[in-house]
């Protein structure tokens, strides 16, 4: 339904001159299958609008495929979640200068070669992570620069605090001459930019909505079949992953607990369960340990566990539920994008800013404070209730729209 309703979106813009052939910046092979799930829309939307069909991503983490993934990142994340703020930022800076000089200088370059002009986003992408975006996207701006290729910003989230450092290299980067637009995700990210980075870089924010509300339109997958029993989602994701993005994690035994109880009481009410993670390693770990106490307790009732190596695989998961319970947004954009209702579980203020940005802000909840029983019922009503199609249907051509903003960026400099 949802593909027939909104393949409008994707209305090619008149082009003056030749399909410019756009590279993408974004953390597109991350093992977190968001990341590519939102890159794999931005293409295809552009490739629609009348971008080269050869516009594709560059991995700023210089991964080639899906599957790609750092070794031992788990044991990294929870060393440096260990560590205090100062020993932190000393920890990270040999590996940062390695890794620019080594790997992630020479495959920008490498991967510019014959483009026309530069994407940068979407994704939570101007944060200062120890350090990890501002060294990528300031090389990313560079190597363009040097080809002469404009760079725009597009469906990025920004950090509401950085180091002096962090902030520093962005706004080098971003007072590039080759930056000519900046469109970020949600009304937050756009104030803060206007704050932090607007008057050293003549640039203030545009609004648009996150290319991965294009899901259905790109990853359209046939209608659920009637079926007695309501599905229900449930997005693992680790402890070590809440601490490292959030200051209100809830406790490790807290977070057990409650996933147990959840499943528990979702499986009394007459509701199947499947229970997933977007993919990152530490997810993985988490959901592998969590796997035989979840199946214990729902002695033989309809308990499974899903995986996916792909966006198009997740996607179809999604697609698929009648409710989502999650803490990883693109989880819960991409159940939104086929009309399924979600709880989004409380961490990052990225997630909540999304959530208001649809209206659906009362169906957050802190797993701090919520009963498990609480979270069930609302998982019910939700199931029943399902999305508003009128409502799906504005914000995911709202979502194609800015897109075609972003492309007529680059086809006025054909």
């Amino acid at each position: 339904m949802a593909c027939a309703l909104f393949m409008g979106a994707f209305v090619p813009t008149d082009s003056r001159g030749p399909a410019p052939r756009l590279m993408c910046f974004n953390a597109k092979f991350s093992p977190n299958l968001g990341d590519g799930l939102l890159s794999e829309c931005l293409e295809q939307a552009l490739r629609s609008q009348g971008a080269d069909p050869a516009t594709t991503s560059i991995d700023l983490a210089a991964r080639t495929a899906y599957g790609d993934v750092m070794a031992g990142r788990g044991t990294v994340m929870a060393v440096l979640d260990a560590l205090p703020p100062a020993l932190r930022q000393l920890a990270v800076r040999v590996p940062l200068a390695i890794a620019s000089r080594k790997s992630w200088r020479p495959h920008y370059a490498r991967n510019l070669r014959g483009g026309d002009g530069v994407v940068i986003g979407g994704g939570n992408l101007i944060a200062d992570l120890d350090l990890n975006f501002p060294t990528k996207l300031s090389l990313a701006v560079e190597e363009a620069e040097k080809l002469g290729l404009p760079v725009a910003i597009y469906a990025c989230g920004m950090a509401s605090s950085f180091t002096p450092t962090g902030l520093r290299m962005f706004r080098r980067a971003f007072s590039r001459p080759n930056v000519t637009a900046v469109f970020l995700r949600d009304v937050q990210s756009a104030a803060l930019w206007d704050k932090f980075l607007s008057a050293e870089t003549g640039h203030r924010a545009q609004v648009v909505r996150d290319p991965g509300l294009l899901a259905s339109v790109v990853f359209p997958n046939p209608p659920r079949p009637a079926r007695s029993q309501k599905v229900v989602g449930l997005g693992l994701m680790s402890h070590i992953a809440i601490r490292y993005h959030s200051d209100s994690a809830p406790a490790a035994a807290r977070l057990d607990d409650w996933y147990l109880n959840v499943a528990r009481g979702l499986l009394d009410k007459g509701l199947a369960v499947r229970v997933f993670t977007n993919g990152s390693p530490e997810d993985r770990v988490y959901a592998d340990r969590l796997r035989e106490p979840l199946l214990a307790l729902a002695k033989g009732r309809p308990l499974t566990f899903l995986d996916q190596q792909t966006p198009a695989q997740l996607c179809a998961h999604l697609s698929d539920f009648d409710v989502l319970i999650a803490y990883r947004m693109h989880a819960v954009i991409g159940a939104y994008s086929y009309g399924v209702p979600a709880i989004g579980l409380a961490w990052d203020k990225k997630l909540s800013q999304f959530m208001a940005s649809v209206g659906r802000e009362a169906h957050m909840v802190d797993v701090a404070t919520t009963s498990p029983e609480d979270c069930v019922d609302h998982a019910i009503q939700l199931a029943d209730q399902g999305l508003p199609a009128d409502e799906c249907a504005r914000v995911i051509a709202e979502a194609g729209d800015g897109v075609r903003r972003l492309y007529e960026v680059f086809a006025a400099k054909g």
